[in-house]
């Protein structure tokens, strides 16, 4: 894989609970050792007020619909055939898709951007709470998205169901979008099952994306992950 800037994207996906920010934030930093690393989803929700986080969000909306408006308007027609439980859901759904749309778009030329919420992920969180089933033709949007943006990896993460659902009980605030208990998290997993084919399916004709699975299930499998994640994006340029 080759960049004409030597630039590359990789996103992480996986149900909530499975340390996806975890694995990004510890793989940033080593990457950040050889190559100007971004990270910006991470910074958004970890490192900047709520006022500020809304405005960031709100300018890489706002990239994304005057760069590829066809684009952005095919996403919001899939997403609203979704049919999600109330405007509101559906709202949130729409701009999160436009905010990371717009994250990957504007990738500064030359540099390393990590999202620990990445478009596959927006995918997801669309299928979730969704009366009928659009995944598909938004996984294709999503790699055709990363594809345009450059080299890019897709770190899919995974763990028991179990770990999950104890992390998720674990969390403070109830700061998920995933319940934690058995019905959900077997639901949230059998999404990602399905999304996961058929992102494999959409890659096999995107020579410029790639998918490398991790395990996230203890701490030393948060290392080997981390070690797998810096060498495969090593060869991202």
């Amino acid at each position: 894989m080759t960049g004409v800037d030597d630039g590359a994207t990789v996103e992480f996906f996986g149900v909530p609970g499975v340390g996806k920010s975890t694995l990004a934030r510890r793989a940033s930093e080593r990457l950040a050792a050889t190559r100007t690393v971004t990270e910006p989803t991470y910074e958004l929700a970890h490192e900047v007020s709520t006022a500020s986080r809304y405005r960031g969000k709100g300018r890489y909306a706002a990239s994304a619909l005057a760069r590829r408006p066809r684009r952005a308007l095919e996403a919001a027609r899939l997403i609203a055939a979704t049919d999600q439980p109330s405007r509101r859901a559906l709202g949130k759904l729409a701009f999160n898709w436009l905010y990371v749309d717009g994250a990957v778009g504007s990738r500064p030329q030359g540099e390393l951007r990590v999202l620990d919420q990445g478009l596959v992920q927006a995918v997801w969180s669309v299928g979730l709470g969704a009366a009928r089933d659009r995944t598909p033709e938004l996984c294709r949007l999503a790699v055709e998205a990363l594809s345009r943006s450059g080299p890019a990896l897709v770190v899919l993460v995974d763990a028991d169901p179990e770990t999950v659902r104890d992390r998720l009980a674990d969390r403070s605030g109830g700061d998920t979008r995933l319940e934690p208990d058995e019905d959900s998290v077997r639901t949230a997993f059998a999404l990602e099952r399905r999304m996961e084919r058929r992102l494999r399916e959409e890659v096999a004709d995107a020579p410029t994306v790639d998918v490398l699975r991790v395990e996230n299930e203890s701490r030393a499998d948060l290392e080997d992950g981390v070690a797998d994640v810096c060498d495969r994006a090593a060869s991202l340029r």
